[in-house]
C-alpha cells in the first residue's frame, strides 16, 4: 500500500512540474465586471508594443481603445459603467486581432470571430442559459435540389418535444450578410431567448429553422471549404435562396418534424439580409406565411430594385411593379403580423422608409419599430427577436 501511496505521490508531483513548466505567466481573470457594471480586460503581452481592446459597447468600435503595460507585461483596461446587455470584443496586438486567451467565450459571426460577455439584466438575462427546461438544437443536412447541393441548417426543437407526439408551430430565422446557420445560436442566443422567453410564458414553444442563407454555400464555411464570395453574381441569383426556402426547406421540415402545417402556424423573420429575404419571401408567398418579421432589413437586395450597383436605395417603381406586382391592402385580411423594425442610426434606414411610405400609400398595414439609438448591430437584433417571438401564433 505504502508503494502505491509513493507511486501517487510522485505523479502528482510530475503533475505538477508540467502545470508548472507550461503555465505562460500568471493567472489573467478577463473580462471582469466590476460593482458599477464597469469591465476591465487584461491580455499578457510582455513583447507587444501597442494593445488595443475593440468592443461593440463604443462609439466607433474599428478604432478601439488604448490598453496600459504593467511593470508585469499585462496590458489592462477599463470601460465606463455599461447598462446590462450581450457584449462582444477583442484585442488588437501590434495590430494583429486576438481573442482573449483568458475568456472561454467565443463567437462566431462568419469569418469574424469574437469573445462576449453577458452584463446582467433584465433584457439581457434572456440572452444567458438559466435553469429553466431547454430546447434542443439538431445540425440537419437536407437535399436542395433548387440550388444543385446538400445543404445544413440548425433546427431548434423546444424542451419537451422529444417525448410528445404534440405538433408546433414554425419559425423560419434567416442570418444577415457574411454570416451562416451559425450565427442566430452563436452570436443571436436564440437558443437561450427560446428557452427563457417559452419559460417565462412570454411566447409558445415553437420550433426555429435556422437555414443557411448563402444561396451559394452548402454549409458554414468553418464546416466545408466554401465559396466565401457570397456576394458573386447575386444580383442575377437574387431570390434563389428564398426560392428554395420554400421549395426545399419547408417540405423538408413538414415531413421530418412535427409541424402545423397551414401559414397561421409558420413564421419567416431575419436580420439584414435575412430580414430582406424574409420580407421578399413572405410577401411572394402569402399563402406560407402569416406571420413576416424584419429586423434592420436589407431591402436592397431584392431582385431589380437598385438604381446601380452598390447602391443602398430602392427604385420604388421595381419594387411595385416587379418585386411585388398587385400587393395591395387585400394582404391585411390575411397576414397577422409584418414587424418591420430598425435602428434610427441603421445607414439602410432611409430605402426602409421608402418601402414603409410604399405601404401606407397602399393601405398595407405593418408594425413599425424604430429603435433610437441603435446602428446596424446584434444588440438590437436579439431585442426584435424576443419582441417578434413574444407576439407570434397568439
Amino acid at each position: 500500500m505504502k508503494y502505491k501511496i509513493l507511486l501517487v505521490s510522485v505523479l502528482f508531483c510530475f503533475s505538477l512540474a508540467v502545470d508548472a513548466q507550461f503555465q505562460r505567466g500568471p493567472v489573467i481573470i478577463s473580462p471582469e465586471i466590476l460593482s458599477d457594471n464597469a469591465v476591465t480586460f487584461k491580455i499578457n503581452a510582455p513583447e507587444a508594443t501597442a494593445v488595443n481592446v475593440v468592443g461593440n459597447w463604443m462609439e466607433n468600435p474599428f478604432a478601439g481603445a488604448g490598453m496600459t503595460k504593467d511593470s508585469d507585461g499585462i496590458w489592462s483596461f477599463t470601460t465606463e459603467p455599461l447598462t446590462p446587455d450581450f457584449y462582444q470584443y477583442s484585442f488588437q496586438v501590434n495590430g494583429v486581432t486576438a481573442i482573449d486567451p483568458s475568456n472561454v467565450k467565443v463567437c462566431r459571426d462568419g469569418s469574424r470571430f469574437t469573445n462576449y460577455f453577458v452584463l446582467p439584466g433584465d433584457q439581457s438575462n434572456l440572452y444567458k442559459v438559466k435553469d429553466v427546461p431547454h430546447g434542443t438544437v439538431s445540425k440537419v443536412w437536407y437535399d436542395s435540389p433548387t440550388l444543385g447541393m446538400k445543404r445544413r441548417m440548425y433546427v431548434y426543437t423546444p424542451a419537451g418535444y422529444e417525448g410528445s407526439t404534440e405538433k408546433f408551430p414554425v419559425l423560419y430565422l434567416l442570418h444577415g450578410m457574411g454570416g451562416d446557420e451559425d450565427a442566430w445560436s452563436s452570436v443571436g442566443a436564440a437558443e437561450n431567448i427560446m428557452d427563457n422567453i417559452i419559460a417565462k410564458g412570454l411566447a409558445k414553444p415553437i420550433i426555429v429553422v435556422m437555414p443557411n442563407g448563402n444561396y451559394n454555400q452548402s454549409a458554414a464555411q468553418n464546416v466545408l471549404p466554401a465559396n466565401t464570395n457570397f456576394m458573386a453574381n447575386y444580383d442575377e441569383n437574387a431570390g434563389k435562396f428564398e426560392e428554395s426556402l420554400v421549395k426545399d426547406i419547408i417540405p423538408f421540415i413538414d415531413s421530418n418534424y412535427r409541424t402545423y402545417t397551414d401559414s397561421k402556424n409558420r413564421a419567416i423573420a431575419g436580420l439584414s439580409m435575412g430580414g430582406g429575404q424574409a420580407t421578399y419571401a413572405g410577401l411572394t408567398n402569402i399563402d406560407k406565411f402569416d406571420w413576416i418579421g424584419s429586423f434592420s432589413g436589407a431591402f436592397v437586395i431584392w431582385p431589380n430594385v437598385r438604381p446601380a450597383p452598390g447602391v443602398n436605395d430602392l427604385n420604388m417603381d421595381a419594387v411595385e411593379n416587379i418585386v411585388f406586382p398587385g400587393l395591395d391592402s387585400g394582404v391585411n385580411s390575411k397576414i397577422k403580423l409584418m414587424y418591420l423594425a430598425i435602428g434610427t442610426d441603421d445607414p439602410l434606414i432611409d430605402p426602409q422608409r421608402k418601402f414603409k411610405d410604399w405601404l401606407d400609400d397602399n393601405n398595407i398595414q405593418f408594425e413599425n419599430i424604430e429603435t433610437p439609438g441603435y446602428a446596424h448591430v446584434w444588440s438590437l437584433w436579439r431585442m426584435n427577436l424576443v419582441e417578434f417571438g413574444s407576439q407570434l401564433f397568439k
